[in-house]
């Protein structure tokens, strides 16, 4: 070997310049391609997010309207028994306020259930979801 090739070649743990070159280059067209898949996938998050939010938001509405109406429901079939049954027998505000009452009643108990179904699920297992247990592994 003679002297002037030990200048030519980079020092052990260097680079040439060259490499130095086509290292950076390579290192921004990387960059620019992780920059568009990030935006790519920000926004694709967004709009499932969006979407999710919109059906979530729905389900909710739709749950407080059951559970609203399920009380609801109970006073006015009470107050609609008690105002007939008064106009019947002639006993204006007693069986009025008997059937509030008991309208009021079944309305929140109805209330009550249709709320514990939604928290825990229906009373029959087989109409839930299903749900895998450790013996259900594939091993």
């Amino acid at each position: 070997m003679s002297p002037s090739d030990d200048r030519d070649k980079p020092a052990r743990g260097e680079i040439s310049a060259a490499d130095r070159e086509a290292f950076k280059r390579r290192t921004a067209e990387l960059d620019g391609k992780l920059r568009k898949a990030r935006l790519d996938d920000a926004s694709a998050t967004s709009k499932k997010r969006a979407a999710d939010n919109g059906s979530a938001n729905g389900r909710e509405m739709g749950r407080a309207l059951r559970l609203s109406t399920e009380l609801v429901g109970g006073i006015v079939v009470g107050v609609g028994l008690g105002i007939l049954f008064d106009k019947l027998f002639g006993t204006w505000p007693l069986l009025f306020i008997l059937f509030f009452l008991l309208g009021a009643a079944a309305g929140m108990l109805n209330l009550i259930r249709s709320a514990m179904t939604i928290k825990t699920g229906p009373s029959d297992p087989s109409k839930g979801p299903a749900v895998p247990d450790d013996e259900d592994d594939d091993r």
